[in-house]
């Protein structure tokens, strides 16, 4: 009996790697997407995207492709924003179709929904690296919704702080 007993503990240790391994691929599956928390976080991506859509000057047909936080938001997202019109994408969907003329990169430094919210946001050109005419996108802008903040049961928009440009994006 006591020759089986390293079998065994050598057995339990693969079957662990293995059960860990196999659930690997989920945990990065569900890491890939950005899922909003409730529909008032919804309202304020909406606020900032319909914001910088404005502020560029981009026609309704334009397409938009868009991160949150680095990830690729939901398709449930997406539908959702999509919506209330305006005309956005995932960011992973640029890179398969070469489609989006311009990316939104937004990320959250503070969030919290009982108090104001922070969030910068960038925006990058990609209709050069669409025609081939280049290999890197175009940083254009980027700043920080500094405070956003809930009045009478709506978000606004109180502040915008446009940051210098330093360097490239990632895309």
């Amino acid at each position: 009996m006591a020759s089986f007993f390293p079998f065994r503990k050598v057995a339990s240790a693969l079957c662990l790697l293995a059960l860990l391994y196999g659930s690997v691929p989920n945990i990065n599956a569900n890491e890939q997407t950005y899922n909003p928390r409730s529909e008032e976080e919804v309202e304020v991506l909406y606020l900032v995207v319909a914001s910088e859509i404005k502020a560029n000057d981009w026609p309704k047909s334009e397409l938009i492709c868009f991160s949150v936080n680095g990830l690729d938001p939901s398709a449930k997202l997406v539908k959702s924003l999509r919506r209330r019109n305006p005309n956005v994408r995932s960011t992973a969907e640029w890179s398969k179709k070469f489609n989006c003329g311009f990316e939104l990169q937004l990320d959250y430094p503070q969030f919290d929904m009982s108090g104001s919210i922070k969030e910068r946001s960038k925006v990058i050109d990609l209709r050069e690296i669409n025609t081939g005419d280049a290999h890197i996108a175009t940083l254009l802008k980027a700043g920080e919704y500094s405070s956003l903040q809930k009045v009478d049961g709506k978000w606004s928009i109180k502040e915008y702080l446009a940051k210098p440009l330093e360097s490239q994006p990632s895309t």
